[in-house]
């Protein structure tokens, strides 16, 4: 069976999901997103769902800042139940990053963000029983929060289906159709889709997606574990918390729940999104659980619930891959790598409609988060030497 299509998106993750409503809000013809599994199946249903805004270059700090407006109204645009919470969020530095987190906070004042720089005698005003050792500065941003993954996914999904979107979920991309360097459709194990325009959602399968195209990414999925602990009278409005001297990140989750963290150097090897371990190693929630109580002794006996592990997809600049790629007419890569996706996501699905319907981004310029930019040597850095992945 041969179908048409004026776009064809390859991946029902946030970010794939995202871009096919936006193109749908702006009425974009024919519009076909393709997942072989269920929506949200994959990195995104396992993301910790934060949605800060703190980062050390202006093109991320300006997309967060758009996507974080977005998930501020999400719920009144979409429908359906994103779960944001308006939390806030505060970083914590030691005094190696000091400098890095007074220069972060003066480049995202200048693109208009509100963010204060917090001393380490007044974090008790956000956590009574906080133990500051190793803190040297902290920043928070008031308009930072959480939101739901899954439910996130499943909204941006169902509102483009009701504005036309053919959502082909359970159904496998084989193969890129391309002629004379040009897309001219997709196969997939229902059938050919022509188009003459392919979006590689993909995450952590879109480095395999283009490789037989001749197109090499230079994308490694990595493994990340998370954790769930209980107490009883944490808060679903507490911050969400990246302490960068205990190398462990924390927010709350509904019922006395909070999720808690770690570093990129979890696991640094690459694994197959087919095939890893899905638990939470031991030693990983010891770990976790125990920087975690440092700095927030109150939860030294929270109790552990669940633990998983997910893949994030990373770039050797921890950056996202968004834009044409050169070697292929037809072919767009969007791909919010390195943990950065969820957040992302509304901002990505945006630019990514400007690009197809407008031939360029016109709301911000993501030209230098392009494909090429790995050869050109034109990549992006971390102001955070411990903690790259804090792009």
């Amino acid at each position: 069976m041969t179908d048409t299509a004026d776009v064809v998106i390859i991946g029902g993750g946030v970010n794939g999901s995202s871009i096919a409503y936006h193109l749908a809000k702006r009425g974009f013809g024919k519009i076909v997103l393709v997942e072989k599994n269920a929506l949200a199946s994959g990195s995104t249903g396992k993301s910790a769902g934060i949605v800060r805004q703190h980062y050390s270059n202006p093109v991320i700090i300006q997309m967060v800042m758009e996507s974080r407006k977005f998930f501020e109204g999400i719920a009144e645009e979409l429908g359906g139940y994103p779960g944001f919470v308006q939390n806030g969020f505060l970083l914590l530095v030691a005094e190696q990053e000091k400098e890095a987190l007074k220069a972060n906070v003066a480049a995202q004042r200048d693109l208009g963000l509100e963010v204060d720089l917090v001393p380490p005698d007044e974090l008790s005003r956000f956590f009574p029983g906080i133990n500051t050792e190793g803190v040297a500065l902290a920043s928070y941003e008031d308009t930072s929060g959480y939101a739901d993954p899954h439910g996130t996914s499943v909204a941006f999904a169902e509102k483009a289906k009701q504005l036309g979107v053919d959502l082909q979920l359970g159904c496998q991309v084989l193969r890129l159709l391309v002629k004379n360097d040009a897309i001219y459709g997709v196969e997939t194990d229902r059938g050919v889709i022509e188009t003459q325009i392919v979006v590689n959602a993909a995450g952590p399968w879109g480095k395999e997606l283009v490789r037989p195209v001749g197109i090499e990414l230079p994308l490694i999925p990595r493994r990340l574990q998370e954790t769930v602990v209980k107490s009883g009278d944490y808060g679903t409005h507490n911050p969400t918390v990246i302490d960068l001297h205990q190398l462990v990140y924390f927010k709350p989750e509904p019922g006395g729940l909070i999720l808690v963290g770690g570093g990129i150097t979890d696991d640094t090897n690459p694994v197959n999104p087919d095939q890893y371990k899905e638990q939470a190693d031991f030693e990983t929630i010891a770990d976790v659980t125990e920087r975690l109580a440092f700095r927030m002794p109150d939860l030294a006996e929270a109790s552990f619930i669940r633990g998983w592990a997910g893949v994030i997809t990373v770039t050797p600049d921890f950056h996202p891959i968004l834009g044409k790629a050169p070697e292929l007419d037809g072919l767009i890569h969007a791909m919010s790598c390195s943990g950065h996706g969820f957040k992302l996501s509304p901002a990505v699905g945006m630019l990514i409609s400007e690009l197809i319907m407008d031939g360029r981004t016109t709301t911000i310029d993501i030209s230098a988060l392009g494909p090429d930019r790995f050869e050109k040597g034109e990549t992006f850095s971390s102001r955070y030497k411990a903690f790259p992945i804090l792009a």
